[in-house]
C-alpha cells in the first residue's frame, strides 16, 4: 500500500541536505529520522562487525552524510550538488533493511545497492522530490558498489561504462567518488583508503 505524499518532509530534508553543516545533527533535531520509514529502518538494521565496527546501518550511513557534507563544502559546490551529495552519502545503504541477513554466521546484504535505487526512486516520488535529483540520487545509490567487483585497477573499459552510466542519469564521476569515500571513511576502526582513486585516475587517463 503507497503512502500519502509527504512535501513538508521532502522540503525539510532538501533544506538540510542543502546548508545543515552536521546534518546528523539537524536530522535527529528536526525529528525526520522517525518520519522517514526508510531511514528509521536503518538503526534496528545490524551489520558485519569486522566490516562496520562502528554499529548500525544508521550510525554509518548518518557519518557518511556528515562527511560528504564537509566535502561538498571543501569543494564549494552549489547547493543543488551539495544537496545530491548529502543525500546520496545518507542513502547509499537505504537497501539494507530488506536485503541484510545472517548466512553461515556473518551478516551479508547482497542485492542492497541495487534495491536501494528502487527504494529512493519511491522515496522520492512520495516526497514530491524532482526527477532532477531523484534518478541521479538512484544511481549514485545502485552503483556505490561497483568497485567492490573489481580486483586492484579497473579497466578502462569499467571506468567508461560507469561514468556512462552515471552521466545518463544527470550525475558524473565525480560525484560518485565523494559517495564513495565517504562510504568507506564512515566504519570506524574499519574506515577503508578511498576506493575511487583508481577510478578517477583511470577517467582522468581516458580524458
Amino acid at each position: 500500500m503507497s503512502r500519502a505524499p509527504d512535501t513538508e518532509t521532502g522540503a525539510a530534508l532538501l533544506r538540510i541536505a542543502a546548508e545543515a553543516s552536521i546534518p546528523s545533527g539537524a536530522l535527529r533535531d528536526a525529528g525526520l529520522i522517525d518520519a522517514v520509514p526508510e531511514l528509521a529502518a536503518l538503526a534496528t538494521t545490524p551489520q558485519d562487525p569486522q566490516w562496520h565496527p562502528e554499529g548500525d546501518v544508521l550510525v554509518h550511513s548518518l557519518d557518511a552524510a556528515d562527511r560528504a557534507a564537509r566535502l561538498a563544502d571543501e569543494l564549494s559546490a552549489a547547493p543543488d550538488r551539495r544537496r545530491l551529495l548529502m543525500l546520496g552519502a545518507l542513502l547509499h545503504d537505504v537497501g539494507k533493511p530488506a536485503t541484510t541477513r545472517e548466512r553461515a554466521g556473518r551478516i551479508t546484504s547482497l542485492g542492497h545497492a541495487e534495491h536501494g535505487g528502487t527504494l529512493v526512486r519511491e522515496l522520492g516520488a512520495r516526497l514530491g522530490w524532482p526527477g532532477s535529483l531523484v534518478e541521479p540520487l538512484a544511481a549514485l545509490v545502485e552503483t556505490h558498489m561497483a568497485h567492490v567487483s573489481v580486483q586492484g585497477e579497473p579497466t578502462r573499459r569499467a571506468v567508461r561504462r560507469l561514468r556512462t552510466r552515471l552521466e545518463a542519469a544527470g550525475t558524473t564521476l565525480a560525484d560518485w567518488a565523494v559517495v564513495v569515500r565517504c562510504d568507506g571513511e564512515a566504519r570506524g576502526a574499519a574506515a577503508r583508503p578511498d576506493a575511487s582513486i583508481p577510478w578517477l585516475r583511470v577517467a582522468a587517463e581516458l580524458d
